[in-house]
């Protein structure tokens, strides 16, 4: 991680010790002291429950096109490409790649079909997201708060933006290639002894994959039994999302109700989407807790739930993400040396 994202990260880490002083000091230790632990484990199960169905629903996705993976690799992709998109600010798409790659290495899918899996899991992760949205600009503007309603519909207009944008550019072979060099930018910018190694082949692949990614996705599209059961996997994950945040008011001893907190969560995405920090570290906690005292809930238990909240669905992550990707380029190097010695020997 190079020193602009070490300075961003510092950055967010001190917006969250003022958002801890803003929200009071003992207060927050008050909450935290009377919380109720049997509620916190369940919050944490909802995140596992939850990664389980990102899991199986990109597996369906992956035997769709014949492609077969151990789920283990699944679950540690997933986890490496959560851990790229916390450190890569804005629309996070570094963890798409290394995604693509590390299931790549791990499957007998190629470059092309494994990333069409991918393109088609994001897009499918976006179809609960425009329903939630929309059903809190409702709720929100039921309830009479001209601000949040305002936002909201700011943010309908942004996530409709994104996602015109990215079937435009997932269905036009040149775009493509125009985003994956982007994405190979990215990555030169986080690994650039790595990328500069490999960046010739890299851009082999790129040119000679991206047709595969257009026929595997065109094949996804026609595959409607797949994209149901995907789409169900995608709303039971929103439903176990909505309920880790839930769980984790519930172990504070502030039961909120799931409208309020689907408004929160909604509202976290999209500044996710834009935000210039890697993984939204500080702003997000500031918008959720912000947002939560807008919808009537006291400081001190909007930024304890907030920040217990992104415990579990950032930081963790994070760091379980950190060690996995440590682990894969450590066993990639060892492949390699075992291929270079086998050569040798010949």
């Amino acid at each position: 991680m190079d020193s602009k994202k070490v300075g961003f990260l510092a950055f967010g880490l001190l917006v969250i010790v003022l958002l801890i002083w803003w929200a009071g000091i003992e207060e927050v230790l008050e909450v935290v002291a009377a919380s109720k632990w049997d509620y916190l484990l369940l919050a944490f199960l909802m995140y596992i429950s939850g990664i389980v169905l990102w899991g199986l629903r990109w597996r369906i996705l992956l035997e769709s096109l014949d492609i077969h993976a151990a789920f283990r690799y699944t679950i540690n992709a997933i986890f490496i490409g959560v851990f790229f998109n916390n450190i890569t600010p804005g629309a996070r798409g570094g963890g798409e790649a290394m995604r693509m790659y590390y299931l790549s290495k791990r499957s007998d899918g190629t470059y092309g079909p494994v990333f069409a899996t991918v393109a088609a899991d994001r897009i499918l992760d976006l179809i609960p997201v425009v329903t939630m949205l929309f059903l809190s600009t409702v709720y929100v503007y039921h309830l009479g708060s001209q601000s949040l309603t305002i936002i909201l519909l700011v943010l309908n207009g942004i996530l409709a933006s994104l996602v015109v944008i990215s079937l435009i550019i997932a269905l036009n072979e040149r775009r493509t290639k125009k985003l994956l060099y982007w994405l190979l930018r990215i990555a030169r910018r986080i690994m650039p002894r790595t990328i500069k190694r490999y960046e010739d082949r890299l851009i082999r692949v790129i040119e000679t994959s991206v047709p595969q990614f257009q026929e595997g996705l065109r094949l996804l599209m026609r595959d409607k039994r797949a994209f149901f059961l995907a789409l169900l996997c995608s709303f039971s994950f929103w439903a176990m999302t909505l309920l880790r945040t839930y769980f984790v008011f519930m172990s504070i001893n502030y039961p909120t109700g799931i409208d309020k907190i689907m408004v929160v969560t909604m509202v976290s995405i999209v500044v996710g989407l834009v935000s210039v920090v890697p993984g939204g570290a500080g702003l997000i906690e500031v918008v959720n807790s912000g947002t939560y005292v807008l919808l009537g809930i006291g400081k001190d238990f909007a930024v304890t739930a907030t920040l217990v909240d992104r415990l579990i669905s950032y930081w963790i992550p994070t760091f379980l993400g950190a060690a996995l990707t440590t682990h894969f380029g450590a066993r990639i190097r060892e492949e390699k040396k075992s291929l270079t010695g086998e050569k040798g020997r010949d």
